[in-house]
């Protein structure tokens, strides 16, 4: 799904009425009538009375006419709309049919008070995605006055006060969303974690939009769902061997940090690769093959840390290196190795590279020149900010990000909610799936061992890290239908790996 830019929502717009032979009014009346079902669907609206606050162009137009909507269906409504001087056509027009209908609306402005009843919904439709620059201060006593209540707040298509395509201070005053409903595609804005306390649960509306106009509309920005999933998954053969799903190579481990290459090398195998070997220190040879018996172990010279490469690590599918790995001298000297040896090779290994690898690179930064072109890199904020350097703000990050994978070549998977995966090309891919109970221990080296896993397998590196991102962030979605997200731990992911594959490639 393509993430698009204000100015091209509207285009996409304007395109729409050509191409059907429609009014603006129209599809402002289509637009409301998807976000009355979604309300419906989402909330008990029952005897719950609705606060809707209106601006002057079209956000508050789709509000108004949202307004009459409820109205109809026997809701009780408060509307207020903001007083200017002009409105959008399609805002007079909605503002003459609540009119006709004996519907009250009240003009206000940012310093008016306004009583809301406790159990009221707030209905935020004042600017929308239509705004270019921050609220000013005349607004914060105004949207902090309602960011206080305790009521459940509703915007249309992103808070007020956020600008769909760039950053906002944090003092500007913004609408702090329970439920933003935005039209057809979601907006850069609601995708960056310095925006999660304002946007609450993202829900796309599909407004009917013209899908080629949707095609056509050229963006460096994507949204993974279900069906992009879908389309990436190989037919299933029934003469396959282990030997045709690829063998998975995952090193890493030191002393006390065994269990990280256990996971990986479990989550690797739950997602399909047919053998998994791994190459960890001495010290952990009977813990892994004791309690992972499917993996096969190649132990390290030294007792507690790698600090060489096997010589026949050519030979595998796929390689996954860093979990647990430590960053002393002995392990940066197996990175080096590997990393020097994969250099010197002419085919190309696919190359994972997770956790304390990412941590002996940000220390030999010369190092990322000898990274395969496409290799993985997966690092959560920390872990980045040590190979990019610091961000002022979730924009700046996503561009660091973007020069960082441009200069070496390489895909930079910028782990947390929305994970974003930065392509060489330009391209950024964010994920719709996952939860905050992923964040425990050991959920990282789940996924690199599925990342290792879609490697070995034969995916291409973009497709592998969509997928890998992708399903397991749904095996924490399919998780938390049986435990509380306060629970989960990385053993609940690899246990739900195959329900994740069965929601996208099932087999019935």
């Amino acid at each position: 799904m393509k993430v698009l830019s204000a100015t091209q929502m509207k285009q996409v717009d304007a395109l729409t009425l050509q191409g059907e032979g429609i009014s603006a009014i129209d599809l402002m009346e289509r637009a409301s009538k998807a976000l009355f079902t979604q309300l419906n669907k989402d909330l008990d609206l029952g005897n719950t009375s609705l606060v809707i606050f209106c601006g002057p162009g079209n956000n508050g137009g789709d509000g108004l006419a949202l307004a009459r909507l409820l109205h109809d269906a026997g809701h009780q409504i408060f509307v207020y709309l903001l007083t200017r001087h002009r409105y959008s056509p399609e805002n007079i027009t909605n503002q003459k049919r609540l009119l006709d209908k004996g519907i009250i609306v009240e003009k206000i402005d940012p310093t008016t008070v306004i009583e809301i009843p406790s159990d009221a919904l707030i209905v935020d439709a004042f600017f929308g995605s239509g705004t270019s620059r921050p609220l000013s201060s005349d607004w914060k006593k105004f949207i902090g006055y309602l960011n206080s209540h305790s009521n459940t707040r509703v915007a249309i298509d992103i808070p007020s006060g956020l600008i769909a395509d760039a950053h906002v201070d944090q003092h500007s005053p913004v609408i702090k969303a329970d439920y933003t409903y935005t039209f057809q595609s979601p907006k850069l804005c609601l995708l960056l974690p310095e925006n999660a306390r304002y946007i609450g649960e993202v829900v796309v509306v599909d407004i009917g939009l013209d899908q080629l106009a949707m095609k056509e509309s050229g963006t460096s920005y994507y949204y993974t769902i279900r069906e992009d999933i879908i389309d990436m998954i190989p037919k299933f053969n029934r003469f396959a061997h282990k030997g045709t799903f690829g063998h998975a190579f995952i090193v890493g481990g030191s002393f006390g940090k065994i269990g990280a290459i256990a996971l990986s090398c479990k989550a690797a195998l739950k997602t399909g690769c047919g053998m998994v070997s791994s190459y960890i220190p001495a010290c952990g040879y009977a813990i892994l093959q004791s309690s992972f018996p499917e993996a096969m172990v190649l132990t390290d010279e030294d007792t507690n840390s790698l600090s060489t490469v096997p010589d026949n690590f050519l030979s595998y599918s796929s390689i996954g290196i860093g979990m647990g790995m430590g960053t002393d001298q002995k392990a940066q000297q197996a990175l080096f190795l590997l990393l020097s040896k994969l250099s010197e090779q002419q085919n190309d290994i696919p190359l994972m590279v997770d956790a304390d690898a990412l941590n002996i690179l940000a220390i030999h930064p010369e190092w990322l020149k000898l990274l395969p072109p496409l290799s993985i890199l997966t690092p959560h904020p920390k872990e980045l900010e040590r190979l990019i350097g610091p961000w002022k703000n979730d924009f700046e990050k996503l561009q660091k990000a973007l020069y960082f994978s441009n200069t070496y070549e390489v895909i930079t998977i910028i782990k947390g909610a929305n994970t974003a995966i930065v392509f060489p090309d330009g391209q950024i891919h964010f994920n719709s799936t996952g939860n905050w109970g992923m964040a425990t221990a050991g959920s990282g080296d789940v996924l690199s061992g599925m990342i290792s896993s879609l490697l070995a397998q034969g995916f291409s590196p973009q497709d592998t890290a969509r997928a890998g991102v992708f399903l397991h962030g749904l095996a924490a979605d399919l998780t938390i239908r049986k435990i509380h997200p306060k629970s989960l731990i990385a053993s609940d992911l690899i246990e739900h790996i195959s329900s994740a594959w069965d929601t996208v490639a099932p087999m019935r």
